[in-house]
């Protein structure tokens, strides 16, 4: 008996926990600069060497876990003949200090130098320890003009 209700408790518990996860819709711009270096290889092929800071971003939902992310963004994009390859992570701080890490890819550029690709939560400390999802990214910009325009899902447990 005592173990029939040891798993009837385990199991109201699980049941619990997955009832209090979130999904939260990501829409919103990062704000920041970039100090991204291009390097020219030969024609049509070039490595760049990327890194941006974010001051904030600006969301739909001021209470989305988004809204008070900075932090820094670092990685590398190859441009070979048009087609665009590179991935890299993401170190954000929100503003309970709790730190996120996100993991972006990129998958193309449009005619305007933005790169475009795919982002996703990799993990964190306390509200991000256990969050998953991801999205999409638009980004580009020079210098403190640079946003990156960002669309999702994460669920946060």
């Amino acid at each position: 008996m005592k173990r029939l209700l040891s798993i009837m408790g385990l199991a109201a518990l699980v049941t619990a926990s997955g009832a209090m996860a979130e999904t939260v819709m990501v829409k919103g711009t990062g704000m920041g600069s970039s100090d991204s270096m291009q390097m020219p290889v030969s024609d049509g092929l070039v490595v760049v060497h990327n890194r941006t800071s974010y001051e904030g971003f600006e969301t739909e939902d001021p209470e989305s876990p988004f809204a008070s992310l900075s932090g820094s963004c670092f990685g590398a994009t190859l441009v070979e003949a048009g087609a665009v390859s590179g991935s890299g992570n993401c170190h954000y701080t929100d503003a309970d200090g709790d730190q996120a890490v996100m993991a972006w890819t990129a998958t193309g550029m449009s005619e305007e130098g933005r790169v475009s690709g795919d982002w996703s939560v990799v993990g964190g400390t306390g509200k991000w320890a256990e969050a998953s999802g991801g999205g999409t990214f638009d980004a580009g910009g020079e210098g403190a003009d640079y946003t990156n325009m960002v669309t999702g899902e994460v669920e946060m447990p």
